[in-house]
């Protein structure tokens, strides 16, 4: 039975598993029977009863379940790979603040991701692809360490038809499938022309990339005020009070994990 995320977002809630896809050889989306009402860019806490929980962005946006993108990087997300269709997890959220969709309205987008850090953007471009005579010109750039790394390649088919989307993969240390260049996102970023008239640019991925990918969108001339990066941390309460997600200030978990700039440009390399 499908499952609505509660009023009260600190109560952990059971839910089923309606599909687990291996991505890569470390990583693995799970679809959830859970419905959300939440903002592209949010995030969740996801546990194993007996394992512990982990925070988790949301990979999606809108319909009536949820996906999330699982690297499997310690216990609980090792054993969240270990999931199958039909078993219970237990999430409590969404938690956090998302990318500004309404406040972009009628703009054009860039958007910047890196890795798992692509997991977030699949929402933000759900969301676009609904609305998509809502906003303007829309220019992604995905980068991936190589083709076997590749996440979300049947959506990523699927977006070229209504958005610019470029792909690169760091070395193309085996045959790839999708149209794509060898090299860094960032280097196929600078040599590609954006629109930069009444544009917003959405990055998410490792600090190191977001940092260069941030000096070259204002080298082009994106006003600063116009660039959100999300910063994930170890975000454990989801609500401000355990002081682990601290970034200059703001706690990642309430504040972010987007954060415009120009908030957190002294910490974007942490």
């Amino acid at each position: 039975m499908q499952v609505q995320a509660r009023d009260n977002v600190l109560i952990p809630i059971p839910v089923r598993v309606l599909q687990s896809v291996k991505e890569t050889p470390d990583s693995i989306t799970l679809t959830l029977d859970l419905r959300l009402n939440h903002k592209p860019g949010q995030f969740m806490q996801i546990s194993v009863m007996g394992v512990g929980e982990a925070p988790i962005s949301i990979a999606s946006w809108g319909g009536n379940s949820t996906t999330l993108h699982i690297r499997q990087v310690g216990n609980v997300t090792g054993a969240l790979g270990n999931c199958r269709a039909g078993d219970t997890v237990f999430v409590r959220g969404p938690y956090g603040n998302g990318f500004p969709m309404d406040e972009t309205w009628k703009q054009s987008l860039i958007l910047v991701g890196g890795g798992c850090g692509v997991a977030p953007l699949r929402g933000v471009i759900q969301h676009i692809l609904r609305h998509r005579a809502d906003y303007g010109e829309v220019a992604a750039f995905l980068g991936f360490r190589s083709p076997a790394e590749l996440i979300f390649q049947s959506d990523i088919e699927r977006w070229r038809k209504s958005i610019s989307l470029n792909v690169s993969f760091d070395a193309m240390q085996e045959a790839c499938s999708i149209k794509a260049t060898e090299g860094f996102v960032t280097e196929l970023l600078r040599q590609t022309e954006v629109p930069l008239e009444r544009t917003t640019a959405f990055l998410c991925g490792p600090p190191i990339m977001m940092s260069i990918a941030s000096d070259i969108l204002r080298e082009k001339g994106l006003p600063e005020e116009k660039l959100y990066l999300s910063m994930e941390r170890l975000m454990y309460c989801g609500a401000g009070e355990c002081c682990h997600c601290m970034i200059g200030g703001h706690y990642a978990c309430v504040d972010g994990p987007v954060f415009r700039w120009n908030e957190i440009k002294e910490h974007v390399r942490e």
